[in-house]
């Protein structure tokens, strides 16, 4: 039986995409200040066109981090929670927080799930939609899990 604990966010899709539409529309403008307002338009225009590189660089960065991410980023298997992809044993597992990033109030909301286990490796991945709902799911699961091996 396999639960879905964790997805990965669109709403950075969606944000970073609107960012290159607006930088888009930023690089017509500098281009329009550098042919035709003049000599200040020359150095207006070169400080918006580094600006917009720096802004592109960085939404293009984090859209392929995001892209590198499974749709899928945890699931419970049985005994096993399967998070990116690496098989962790439920009883390993000592504690799972959150941390919501900021968003503006249309975006979906997104953020950091960490997983500590027992050994102190701290497994996390901030890409998580919904993530108090995620860590949730997880912790859950846990309390079930441990409810379950009290029984046997």
């Amino acid at each position: 039986m396999e639960e879905v604990i964790a997805q990965r966010t669109k709403g950075l899709v969606v944000s970073n995409i609107i960012v290159l539409i607006a930088a888009a529309f930023l690089v017509g403008m500098a281009i329009w200040m550098i042919g035709y307002v003049g000599s200040l338009g020359w150095i207006v225009g070169l400080f918006a066109l580094a600006m917009v590189i720096v802004v592109v660089v960085v939404a293009v960065r984090t859209l392929v981090r995001i892209r590198k991410v499974p749709e899928v980023i945890a699931t419970r298997e049985g005994d096993t929670l399967v998070f990116l992809g690496e098989r962790i044993p439920l009883c390993d597992i000592a504690e799972a927080t959150s941390e919501q990033s900021r968003t503006l109030s249309w975006q979906p909301t997104y953020g950091l799930l960490r997983i500590r286990l027992k050994s102190g490796r701290i497994l996390k991945n901030g890409c998580v939609d919904d993530v108090a709902q995620a860590c949730f799911r997880l912790n859950e699961c846990l309390r079930r899990y441990a409810a379950e091996q009290e029984q046997q």
